[in-house]
């Protein structure tokens, strides 16, 4: 009798606690997303969690509504999604332009740039003999811009790295595109 009475005491409790689970599904990321890129379907995943309002985290139900959206900031594997962590606006969006900038090798830090990151471009004059095609001109002013994304590496360990400006500087970019570029990453508050 006492084994039976422990068992049913045992099964009661195990019911009355799945029964006030409150942990609700809701959409991780299984892979990493940089800064401006699309989610997709295959990026999201689901988790259980406990509902928090100042989190405010989206239920898997509303998996449609995040897949296309474009992250506003880098996003690690297993990061629980919430609203403000993505948007419908594209990369670049109004008022900015996407310059691809050729960087050489030791132009740039060498622990590379990511997605996101905030930098300072300063275009570099030609040293005479470099490339009789292109005459020496000056510079035209650094200007601030933000990483897209970076290429693989060329033969000769150059990358492209794109970068989004905004309208105000888009000649400076397109000058310093056509010609060396020394790309510096700032920091928070730069």
């Amino acid at each position: 009798m006492a084994v039976v009475l422990a068992a049913v005491t045992a099964y009661g409790n195990y019911a009355l606690i799945v029964g006030q689970d409150e942990r609700v599904d809701v959409l991780v990321l299984v892979r990493g997303i940089g800064w401006g890129q699309q989610i997709s379907d295959a990026d999201l995943g689901v988790a259980k969690a406990v509902p928090d309002q100042p989190l405010a985290s989206i239920p898997a139900v509303d998996r449609d509504r995040v897949v296309g959206q474009v992250a506003r900031s880098t996003l690690p594997p297993g990061t629980l999604l919430a609203a403000s962590q993505f948007t419908a606006q594209p990369v670049p969006g109004p008022g900015e332009r996407l310059v691809g900038l050729a960087v050489k090798p030791g132009h740039l830090p060498a622990r590379g740039l990511s997605a996101g990151d905030l930098v300072q471009v300063i275009a570099v004059m030609n040293s005479p003999g470099t490339d009789a095609s292109q005459t020496a001109e000056s510079p035209s002013a650094p200007f601030r811009a933000r990483v897209l994304g970076v290429g693989p590496p060329d033969s000769t360990g150059g990358v492209t790295v794109d970068v989004v400006v905004g309208v105000d500087a888009s000649a400076a970019a397109t000058n310093a595109a056509a010609g060396q570029v020394v790309v510096v990453q700032l920091g928070p508050g730069a």
